[in-house]
């Protein structure tokens, strides 16, 4: 039930991109804390399977990505033979230097041979930024591209954003032209974060703070319908924030992989990360843990990466 928010509405502010992102797990997957790859590539990295991949990175070269999944109808399809994320790190990690033929394609990283249809239904925004002619950093070209929900996405499962359209953007276990209330929610929420910036009212580690508030936003905690398990898989369409909870009968219906929701019976949100990308090229990459996977359903207590670097661009 993870989620994606991000804006481009602060650019005239310098902030050319500001991406949120819960992701929401079984907590004791096996999991790597946000850090490089290698000397170009920086984010967290799942090692419950083979691939390694990510829900969410960036890259000194200006390329972006972030993925949720979409919700199956069955285990099986929610699976398919190869992980999500190593889409994502195809993407993030290809030599292919053009993204429209990156977007425009049914295979996304021909050198790892990943055919996006054999993986589970996803969607996965994913962008390039560059230098403009001031030598100010802006997104070049962006989108979302999806192996589901076709007709609802345009040609080619992917839909192309204008990046000089200021804008406020969601993702979450539907299509992206078919937001979840939790997506409408976290997107008012982050355009108040907007209104604060272009009104110069925050510093960037308060825009940081404030964006790890919004991925905090619980509208289910204190809802008597939450304790029944029954309510459980509507009420998770709502909240920004999933507190932790015993799946029980519900494992296997929340859209992740079959092969580990019966070693792994607690969900919620695992992690939290705020990138914040400023026009001079410098990027500020936060990422909290809430429950480390190595202590379950053990308050992780808050541990947090909060790291700068510059863009190579």
């Amino acid at each position: 039930m993870c989620i994606l928010l991000w804006t481009t509405a602060c650019a005239n502010k310098g902030y050319p991109l500001i991406l949120l992102s819960n992701r929401d797990e079984f907590l004791q997957r096996p999991t790597q804390t946000a850090g490089p790859w290698d000397k170009n590539t920086y984010g967290g990295r799942d090692l419950a399977r083979p691939e390694n991949g990510t829900w969410l990175g960036i890259t000194r070269c200006g390329r972006f990505a972030g993925l949720t999944n979409i919700r199956e109808t069955t285990s099986i399809a929610a699976v398919g033979t190869a992980s999500r994320g190593a889409v994502v790190s195809s993407f993030l990690t290809s030599s292919d230097s053009t993204f429209q033929s990156l977007m425009g394609s049914r295979t996304q990283g021909s050198s790892a041979n990943l055919d996006i249809d054999q993986v589970g239904g996803f969607s996965m925004l994913c962008g390039q930024l560059s230098r403009d002619q001031q030598n100010r950093v802006h997104i070049d070209s962006f989108g979302v591209i999806s192996n589901r929900v076709e007709g609802q996405i345009h040609d080619g499962n992917y839909e192309i954003i204008d990046p000089a359209k200021p804008g406020t953007y969601g993702l979450s276990n539907s299509a992206f032209t078919n937001p979840w209330p939790k997506v409408v929610n976290g997107k008012s929420l982050l355009n108040d974060l907007v209104e604060d910036i272009q009104h110069d009212r925050l510093t960037e580690r308060e825009i940081a703070q404030k964006g790890i508030d919004i991925l905090t936003s619980d509208s289910v905690s204190e809802d008597e319908a939450w304790k029944d398990m029954r309510n459980r898989l509507d009420l998770l369409k709502q909240s920004v924030f999933i507190p932790m909870f015993d799946t029980n009968s519900l494992v296997g219906t929340i859209g992740q992989d079959h092969a580990l929701s019966g070693i792994y019976n607690f969900y919620g949100t695992q992690k939290q990360t705020v990138i914040i990308v400023h026009e001079s090229g410098a990027v500020r990459y936060i990422e909290k843990t809430l429950y480390d996977w190595l202590q379950g359903a053990t308050d992780g207590g808050g541990d947090t990466v909060d790291v700068l670097f510059n863009l190579d661009l």
